[in-house]
């Protein structure tokens, strides 16, 4: 018997590797496609509940930032929205949802600058967010963000362009709608980096994928798993396609992990890839 959980996710490290499976076709999963909203950059998440949150930028560059939430109908496959709401300005917004509890990240200004994040509380009956006010918690561009429970990690550039990208942990405080950071640590090189989490058998798990280098270029991705309330081992990274803008989504299950992605430089193809990670008896 291990010791504990963390005892437990250094023998996952020891023995798993991403298992991505090659694309397949799965007739009459998706409904139609349906205009929501005018902007750019959007991103979503979605909980168990099947509310769903959407940020996107409201203009080209910084700018303000706007939030709608929503109902999914798994009949109709459509989404009943609230109005969209301005909430804060900067631009590349990302979101993550646990339950009731929101955390959004997003850049300052155009390049290299101040990140800041923002928790809120949805209302599903209003389908509104109360939110925090903003703060600033590292420096970088293009951060993404994923929570399970309390736990919330965020990776991002530290650089315009391929370099260094870092992670970061942090604890989230629903009474005071804040988030104890921990300090933040590097993990790769490339840049757009997306993370999520899921389960590997019992064992918490995250997913990253992120572009290798300039326009279509390989696609890389790693699993990570906890070795401290703060910090993450990372598996050696895996090329696992070529494109550009990669996006990873998951659920804390034993359910699929999906990844999208440009398949060229530009208006183009868009390719999906579908995984499962291997269980641990």
């Amino acid at each position: 018997m291990h010791k504990n959980k963390f005892d437990r996710n250094l023998v996952a490290i020891a023995t798993i590797a991403a298992l991505w499976s090659t694309p397949a076709l799965y007739a009459g999963m998706w409904g139609d496609s349906v205009p929501y909203d005018n902007g750019l950059n959007p991103k979503a998440a979605v909980d168990f509940c099947e509310t769903v949150v959407e940020v996107h930028n409201g203009t080209k560059g910084v700018g303000q930032l706007w939030y709608r939430v929503g109902q999914a109908n798994r009949s109709s496959k459509t989404i009943t929205w609230n109005n969209s709401f301005p909430y804060d300005n900067g631009m590349n917004p990302s979101v993550a949802l646990n339950c009731s509890t929101v955390v959004e990240v997003h850049n300052a200004t155009q390049g290299v600058g101040p990140l800041w994040y923002r928790v809120g509380q949805v209302d599903t009956a209003s389908k509104t967010i109360t939110w925090n006010k903003s703060f600033p918690y590292d420096n970088g561009m293009n951060p993404s963000v994923a929570i399970y429970g309390s736990t919330v990690v965020e990776v991002h550039n530290a650089t315009q362009g391929v370099g260094p990208l870092w992670y970061r942990v942090g604890q989230v405080d629903t009474a005071s709608k804040t988030i104890t950071w921990n300090k933040s640590f590097p993990y790769d090189n490339g840049l757009n980096p997306t993370v999520a989490f899921t389960l590997s058998s019992s064992v918490l798990a995250l997913v990253e994928v992120h572009n290798g280098g300039y326009g279509v270029a390989p696609l890389w991705s790693h699993i990570g798993y906890f070795t401290g309330p703060s910090t993450i081992k990372w598996v050696d990274g895996e090329a696992y396609d070529k494109g550009m803008n990669p996006c990873v989504a998951a659920s804390v299950g034993y359910g699929p992990v999906v990844e999208v992605h440009n398949g060229v430089d530009g208006l183009g193809q868009l390719w999906y890839r579908l995984a499962y990670l291997p269980q641990i008896q």
